[in-house]
């Protein structure tokens, strides 16, 4: 992509709605699943620029227990993949997880329902009151750990970290008014509304974040990224990809199709061609999404919001659901499960730590990426089925970079912001302030983009993303909006320490 090294920063583009189901392995110790205060590193960052008050950052690439944060359909792959490797083992090694989700794949409302069919699957052929050993505590290995216990099963639940949620990971502490998702952050797409009705009865709080479609670039209104002409070549795209059953990537979708041939590549009034907006949409704002290349990714996602969409943003209470569904059951936290014997009597798991664990049955919501590694032995070995469909799917990683600042640093109410220079280092962002009163942005990253950043230390991370945006806080009016007192549910205005910076001077 070749554009002016300017930033050109955009006003939203869809809305908040983040499809991200990760987790996070973070330089601090990791997060529990109810969300306790957690110590950040030391020292603070101290950005070019205006410091944020407070910062939190994911790390799902480097994160050894799923390498990764959720799966796609890379180029080639169907959903036919994600079924044959949910196929149980002799009725006794039974998958869940987002990754062979038959609905919603790749979100956590995926992760849920795989867990009630998985569950469903085993109590199917179980006699009452087997002992079922569940892989995982996520929000997919919980459910299915619930549901089984609610129907009389003995279950125990092995998880190789520290905390249960998985890639649920959530931080709560005097550094921030909300808890801060490294994890799943939005609730948005299909499935959304019911599964949030399902939360909320369990405690969780969200709040909705809309899409406000309104551009700026210097004061002036622009159609960035998206415009008719662009919105019509991924159209073009998309039926050229049904065609082909979505067997290319994205990339080549989009180029086999003649969609970007047809854009125009000279610059309009606002200094952007349609060209390279198309460009800022393949190479930033499908990673961020999906975590993966458009060289990588199949086509079969054209026919998708490729953008992030509005939703309902989690704001408390979410790794305390995850806890919750795990009351009163055995788990066996940071026990990592390095063999699977299921050619014998009942299944036999053998642990990093040397010991062993018989079940009758075993419920695995290993992640794909950990599975991909290889890392774990199976006795027998996998049948090439699910093999196949473990090398054919992606395992993909997005990250998410957190600034609190202490008071408003820029004018605009735009809920997305986009930055179309290709040498800044975060381009994609969420403005939280409209929907939740405090001045929080939230820079998404994906793909290899992500893992780059992942080898950064804190302090060059924050600061090359504040020197990302640092246009928009030439826009600040005279006088700055100054955070809001914290009501209920807040935490008090933090001190500096660790996992914060000193207070700015704008």
């Amino acid at each position: 992509m070749s554009i002016s090294r300017r930033l050109f920063l955009l006003g939203s583009l869809s809305g908040a709605g983040v499809l991200v189901l990760s987790g996070c392995t973070d330089p601090a110790p990791a997060p529990s699943a109810t969300a306790t205060r957690a110590p950040s590193p030391s020292p603070s960052p101290t950005p070019s620029g205006p410091a944020p008050a407070a910062f939190r950052r994911s790390r799902w690439g480097a994160d050894t227990y799923s390498y990764g944060s959720s799966s796609y359909l890379a180029a080639g792959a169907t959903d036919a993949d994600r079924a044959a490797l949910a196929a149980s083992l002799d009725d006794k090694v039974f998958f869940a997880g987002e990754a062979v989700a038959a609905s919603q794949p790749g979100t956590v409302m995926g992760a849920h329902s795989s867990g009630l069919t998985a569950a469903a699957e085993v109590a199917a052929v179980a006699a009452p009151g087997e002992r079922i050993a569940v892989i995982g505590a996520g929000m997919a290995g919980a459910t299915a750990a619930r549901t089984l216990a609610d129907q009389g099963f003995d279950v125990v639940v092995v998880e190789a970290r520290g905390r249960v949620g998985g890639r649920i990971a959530s931080y709560d502490s005097d550094d921030w008014p909300f808890e801060v998702q490294l994890g799943v952050g939005t609730l948005t797409g299909d499935g959304a509304a019911a599964f949030e009705s399902l939360l909320a009865s369990a405690g969780v709080t969200t709040v909705e974040v809309e899409a406000t479609a309104t551009a700026r670039i210097a004061g002036r209104e622009t159609p960035l990224p998206t415009s008719e002409a662009v919105s019509e070549a991924l159209d073009t795209a998309a039926a050229w990809a049904a065609e082909h059953a979505g067997e290319e990537s994205v990339q080549d979708a989009v180029a086999s199709s003649g969609a970007s041939a047809r854009l125009d590549t000279r610059p309009d009034s606002s200094g952007v061609s349609d060209a390279d907006r198309l460009a800022f949409l393949l190479d930033e704002a499908l990673p961020a999404r999906v975590g993966a290349a458009a060289t990588k990714v199949s086509s079969r996602v054209l026919g998708d919001e490729i953008l992030p969409g509005s939703g309902q943003l989690v704001t408390r209470g979410f790794g305390d659901y995850v806890t919750d569904q795990l009351r009163d059951l055995d788990v066996l936290r940071s026990s990592n499960v390095t063999q699977i014997d299921y050619g014998n009597e009942g299944v036999g798991l053998r642990l990093v730590t040397g010991e062993s664990l018989s079940a009758d049955r075993v419920v695995s919501t290993i992640p794909l990426g950990v599975l991909k590694k290889r890392r774990i032995v199976f006795v027998p070995a996998l049948p090439s089925t699910h093999l196949d469909a473990i090398d054919a799917l992606g395992m993909g990683v997005q990250d998410v970079l957190w600034l609190r600042f202490d008071q408003r640093l820029w004018s605009t109410d735009a809920t997305v912001w986009a930055v179309l220079d290709d040498s800044a280092a975060s381009r994609l962002w969420l403005n939280l302030e409209p929907a939740t009163g405090f001045p929080i942005l939230v820079a998404l990253t994906g793909g290899r983009t992500a893992t780059a950043l992942e080898k950064l230390s804190d302090s060059d991370a924050v600061d090359a993303a504040v020197r990302s945006i640092a246009p928009y806080f030439d826009l600040v009016p005279s006088t700055a909006s100054p955070t809001p007192t914290p009501g209920a549910g807040s935490s008090p205005t933090p001190t500096p320490g660790a996992g914060s910076s000193p207070t700015p001077t704008p």
